[in-house]
């Protein structure tokens, strides 16, 4: 299974919609181009910064245009960015899989209402990472170069789109919470059959026995199954 942790664009659309992530979502149809060491470096400097859940090694790489825009009123907006950016580690081999150039007539990827970037990114990089013989991760960044280093360009949210982003944002702390009490109320029984299929790599068959044996839906099932994977060594 892939999961894709997506764009910063897309994370903002995402968040609004209380989504943590989707597959396949974010990448760019732009022009493909040269990775660069400079790409290396990020790629490297992002994955050690997830796998050391390290909040300011995070920071340090996103773009300083970005980091203006936080303010004690949207505070709460870059710091669930932040969380989400640092919610899985990064463990196993990883490679850039690509560099593409994101042209000037690029659809915005959100309402003007909702938000902009406050720089252009200029270029889109996926790293794709192997966390199991079946599971691997897709990190989508859109990057700008900022004194000659390329850095991650976040989104900065207008009034109205930090307003969805609350509503969405205790959505989802809700369903969060509801996943726990489900995993609290787990029978040993699936819990260890459940755990046994996260150990050999298939979330896939994880969730769908999950749902199966509790009649939730995949999405709840998918927050159960991120709960236990995370308490497992």
């Amino acid at each position: 299974m892939t999961s894709t942790v997506a764009a910063g664009v897309i994370v903002f659309a995402l968040a609004l919609a209380g989504v943590d992530s989707v597959p396949g979502a974010g990448a760019a149809d732009g022009e493909a181009a040269a990775i660069q060491a400079g790409h290396r470096t990020f790629a490297a400097d992002y994955v050690a910064a997830v796998n050391r859940q390290d909040v300011e090694r995070w920071r340090r790489l996103v773009h300083p245009s970005s980091l203006a825009c936080i303010t004690d009123q949207n505070r709460d907006f870059f710091d669930d960015m932040a969380a989400r950016a640092l919610r899985r580690t990064l463990s196993g081999p990883y490679r850039i899989a690509s560099v593409r150039v994101l042209g000037k007539s690029a659809p915005p990827g959100m309402p003007p209402a909702m938000g902009s970037y406050p720089v252009p990114p200029t270029h889109q990089i996926q790293i794709d990472v192997d966390t199991g013989p079946t599971s691997s991760v897709t990190v989508i960044r859109d990057l700008a170069l900022s004194n000659g280093v390329w850095l991650e360009v976040l989104p900065c949210p207008t009034a109205e789109g930090l307003a969805a982003f609350r509503v969405a944002k205790r959505t989802a702390d809700e369903r969060q919470a509801r996943a726990k009490a489900l995993v609290a109320q787990l029978r040993e029984t699936l819990r260890s059959e459940l755990k046994g299929l996260l150990k050999e790599g298939r979330r896939v068959d994880a969730m769908r026995r999950y749902s199966a044996a509790s009649g939730e839906d995949l999405t709840m099932a998918r927050r159960v199954v991120d709960l236990l994977e995370g308490d497992m060594p």
